[in-house]
């Protein structure tokens, strides 16, 4: 179970597509991992302005950790799912 103290945050992605093919990889490892969700529009939603003519990735950023003990193997294994993505 990952809890505060024992996870280390492994990337900040602001792609929905990446984001995907990084919990892919990381799921293909048998690594577990938790995601923190950023609304960068929080402001502008609360303020009931529109988004138009934002990117919708511009919108979210996803903050992905990993158990301490498996940095190592989480950064091996998301190299090649970015690298290819």
């Amino acid at each position: 179970m990952l809890t505060i103290f024992n996870r280390r945050e492994l990337i900040t992605i602001s792609s929905r597509q990446r984001f995907f093919h990084v919990r892919e990889a990381l799921s293909a490892a048998g690594i577990a991992s938790t995601v923190k969700l950023r609304g960068a529009a929080r402001a502008a939603e609360r303020a009931r302005y529109g988004t138009a003519g934002l990117c919708q990735d511009a919108l979210y950023t996803y903050v992905i950790y990993v158990h301490k003990n498996d940095y190592d193997r989480a950064m091996a294994a998301i190299r090649s799912a970015l690298r290819n993505h």
